[in-house]
């Protein structure tokens, strides 16, 4: 059981307290803030103690969902309930953002009342906390995004508002001459690969999710057809696409998919995924290649305690393909006092931080079938002697409309009472990462 549920900006800023049970300690918002500085930025534990007094969090959108027990609580039961309460909000108001809850804390207060009673969890459900729900939300326009990761942070591909409106305002716009049948679909794939020194694959794993969300009319029926081929932790031959493993939603009629490989559903309201699935490469190897390559290229220098390291990426994209928000580390050795740099083209950001002896380089676009480097100038204490000049590097990257497993929506139909509908369909593909490791 809870005893306290609050949302902080990234400011530290209380925008939404909620207290469950008798035994709140005053002041823990500003005691939990407090305690986060004191961890390196992005390391904080999920699960923290401050004396008896324990932490639980998780953050969204640069916002900080907390909730504090003194009990012996599930750690991973309590931080599905606050992934839970997060989509929520979004789901009744749109947007999770700092604007939007603070425009709409009425109705994020009734939604904690009716999810949590005297610190235990109750219904998470969107569409059955519905009923329960009375004050209309306040639509705002979302802020500008630069990840394409996720149905809610897809600007530059969006054709309409659609996946921003609230779901209480559907029932209102039922009447509207002007409103539509719309379908957002994700298919999102997680890379995490680990490369040798020699630029060979010993590692690569893909966290595959389908993610869906609906402003449908009625009760309709969706359809999805996925690859034929697909096979669920079978032996691979010569042909097929096989799954380690897979889970569904709950709503998900698996009758055809053994034969037909179809989805069947009717969708719940809000964002949902429709199904997870895992693949690696000992089962068979990708359909299509790994996004990117590094590779390193040390220059002779005639002073030992200067060196030239040249970082070339490669993209294996075709030319119609490319990516985005590319972010490369590189780790230097411990002897490194300073580095320059030289980039091969214009329109890139590089950072040097001397403490932790770690350059980032960011590069906003690569296009398919290219090539860009960055050009080192280390200057190394006099008395370092190392034979590595990087030891690691690692990128994170964002690429649309490109997933390595092969994995394809062919087709996506919704019916209702034996007549099929023709929404408006929007289907992207995504391909990220944010554990993509040269060994050098």
């Amino acid at each position: 059981m809870i005893s306290e549920l609050f949302i902080l900006t990234s400011r530290g800023d209380t925008i939404v307290s909620k207290n469950y049970r008798p035994d709140v300690v005053r002041g823990t918002a500003e005691i939990f803030f407090r305690k986060l500085k004191t961890f390196e930025t992005g390391k904080a534990p999920p699960i923290f103690a401050v004396e008896d007094l324990h932490f639980l969090h998780i953050k969204r959108n640069k916002l900080f969902f907390v909730c504090t027990t003194k009990f012996n609580v599930s750690p991973a039961m309590t931080l599905e309930l606050l992934h839970r309460i997060s989509s929520l909000i979004k789901d009744y108001c749109g947007v999770l953002s700092e604007e939007s809850i603070r425009v709409n804390f009425v109705l994020v207060y009734e939604l904690l009342d009716e999810v949590i009673d005297f610190g235990y969890g109750q219904n998470t459900a969107t569409e059955s906390l519905r009923s329960c729900i009375y004050k209309e939300p306040i639509s705002i326009t979302p802020p500008e995004q630069t990840s394409i990761r996720g149905l809610e942070q897809q600007k530059k591909s969006k054709p309409s508002s659609a996946p921003n409106r609230p779901i209480l305002l559907r029932k209102k716009i039922r009447g509207n001459k002007e409103s539509k049948n719309e379908v957002y679909l994700d298919l999102l794939e997680r890379l995490t690969v680990l490369f040798d020194n020699k630029g060979n694959a010993i590692r690569a794993e893909i966290d595959g999710a389908i993610q869906m969300k609906c402003f449908l009319h009625g009760h309709p029926t969706i359809s999805i057809g996925l690859n034929d081929d697909l096979m669920i932790g079978k032996e691979r031959g010569l042909y097929g696409l096989v799954l380690d493993d897979c889970n569904f939603h709950e709503n998900v009629n698996l009758s055809n998919f053994e034969d037909k490989k179809q989805l069947q559903f009717q969708p719940p309201d809000g964002e949902f995924t429709v199904m997870n699935y895992r693949i690696t490469k000992e089962s068979g190897g990708f359909a299509h290649p790994l996004p990117f390559r590094v590779s390193t290229v040390v220059e002779e220098s005639s002073s030992p305690e200067r060196r030239d390291v040249l970082l070339k990426l490669d993209s294996e994209l075709s030319r119609k393909g490319h990516g985005t928000n590319i972010i490369i580390k590189a780790t230097l050795p411990k002897g490194t006092i300073g580095c320059g740099h030289e980039f091969g083209t214009s329109g890139h950001k590089f950072d040097f931080n001397k403490e932790d002896k770690v350059i980032t380089w960011t590069i906003p676009r690569l296009n398919g079938n290219a090539s860009v480097y960055l050009r080192l100038r280390l200057s190394l204490d006099s008395q370092s002697h190392t034979s590595k000049d990087v030891s690691s590097i690692s990128m994170e990257f964002e690429v649309p409309m490109y997933v390595c497993s092969g994995m394809n929506i062919k087709f996506l139909h919704v019916t209702e009472r034996g007549h099929n509908l023709s929404p408006f369909r929007w289907v992207r593909y995504i391909t990220y990462t944010d554990s993509y490791v040269f060994r050098q």
